[in-house]
């Protein structure tokens, strides 16, 4: 093939690619070979190649979840699994206990091999143990299309030595039916986590938890238990921890249904969540929220990685109010879009709760139409019309994972004056905060 013609050459002819410094030679989903010689991988079980102090990047040939599995198969990973069901505070989670057990949060980008195309990106920190052994801790909220974040997400609850179920609360039985559903993944022939912790984050869901981890589960070897309900990090970590430790000797349930593979002595792990400086850790977490209750011009929320500061609260009531000042403003919603929950709401209606909700899932649904796209530059806006309404979605600037839900009438308004009243308001939020 011709050097001008094949989309891995580097010779001149071919163009310049992006992400051509990281490209292998080889059949990605094939095993890449370590080099010792390279100190950023030698004597590691790391998947995919060093491309950054915090990100590693695996090019394959066929879908993500297949070559993550292969790699699992092949390195024999030691991993932990916080999965969601009705939430999405994995991912909060996560860089929480990374910020407290001195641990960044990496990324293991998965790309199609030939194009570049992004079909994954996956969340993770590791902690060694004093044994000289890493342990993985992934969230299985994976930024991928739908099926391809579904997919992803079984294989690293399949392949984990651990899988924890953080377990939202959810109208009526909503939360017990979530799991049950959920149950289902265990007996497949290719689930061979041996260990399910289900964590509740209400007490609805604390009774689904219980009830669950009550009945027999008919897969030979799987043991399910249910964990008090966390209230900061520090809690969530110690019930993982004595779970992890209290059946260190069981081994991996067996992918072809016969015996449940030789029990192997994991680690032990230590984990210090006291932040250094004497800083305590927060007393109301993310993933302590269950369903928000309303709001006309709320308190400040409880602390959260993801929410406004105390700060930004001084002034967040004031911005709310000059939102709902608009021309045509129906109803409008500053929220947390990690949590889906509301900050601050003006206006008759939809609820705060709503607005803050299908905001969060507009959000989520435009990120992953933009992967699946590759299009890796954020939208700066979400502007949907229909014949009596206009509805914008957008993050506000300098409030990171913090967004603006607004409904407004159509007949009275019109897009371009819509988004030139809001560019005036973030010219006012931008000199709040240059303020402080």
């Amino acid at each position: 093939m011709d050097d001008k013609t094949n989309p891995h050459s580097g010779e001149a002819g071919s163009g310049p690619v992006e992400w051509a410094a990281t490209m292998p030679d080889t059949m990605a989903t094939q095993i890449m070979a370590r080099d010792s010689d390279d100190p950023r991988v030698a004597g590691t079980r790391e998947i995919g190649r060093l491309t950054g102090p915090n990100t590693r990047e695996l090019f394959v040939t066929c879908d993500a979840a297949e070559a993550l599995r292969l790699q699992f198969d092949h390195l024999q990973s030691l991993h932990v699994a916080l999965h969601d069901i009705g939430g999405n505070v994995s991912r909060q989670l996560l860089r929480q206990l990374a910020v407290h057990g001195g641990s960044a949060v990496q990324k293991l980008i998965i790309r199609q091999q030939g194009y570049g195309t992004l079909l994954a990106s996956i969340e993770y920190a590791t902690y060694t143990s004093p044994e000289g052994q890493s342990v993985h801790l992934y969230s299985t909220d994976v930024q991928s299309t739908p099926a391809g974040q579904q997919a992803v997400s079984r294989v690293l609850m399949e392949h984990a030595q651990v899988s924890v179920v953080l377990l939202a609360e959810m109208p009526a039985q909503g939360s017990g039916n979530a799991l049950r559903q959920m149950m289902q993944w265990v007996h497949v022939p290719a689930w061979v986590c041996p260990s399910l912790l289900i964590m509740p984050l209400g007490p609805a869901a604390a009774q689904a938890a219980a009830a669950q981890s009550a009945q027999v589960v008919q897969r030979h070897g799987m043991l399910v238990r249910a964990a008090p309900q966390p209230s900061r990090p520090a809690d969530a970590w110690s019930y993982i921890l004595g779970f992890w430790q209290r059946n260190a000797m069981r081994g991996r349930l067996a992918s072809s249904g016969a015996q449940t593979q030789a029990p192997m002595q994991l680690p032990s792990l230590n984990l210090r969540l006291d932040p250094e400086g004497g800083t305590t850790v927060p007393q109301a977490p993310p993933w302590a929220h269950t369903a928000a209750t309303p709001v006309a011009q709320p308190p400040a929320p409880a602390p959260s990685a993801s929410a406004t500061t105390v700060p930004a609260q001084a002034y967040m009531e004031t911005y709310v109010s000059m939102v709902a000042q608009m021309t045509g403003l129906l109803s409008c919603c500053v929220f947390d879009a990690n949590l889906a929950a509301p900050l601050g709401h003006a206006g008759r209606g939809p609820s705060p709760i709503d607005l803050a909700r299908q905001g969060a899932a507009i959000l989520k649904a435009q990120q992953m139409a933009r992967l699946a796209l590759n299009l890796g530059d954020p939208a700066h806006e979400i502007l949907i019309s229909s014949d009596r309404h206009h509805q914008v979605v957008r993050p506000l600037p300098g409030l990171p994972d913090v967004a603006l839900h607004c409904l407004l009438d159509r007949h009275k308004t019109n897009q371009s004056l819509v988004r030139f009243q809001l560019q005036r308001l973030d010219a006012w939020l931008k000199q709040q905060q240059g303020g402080r």
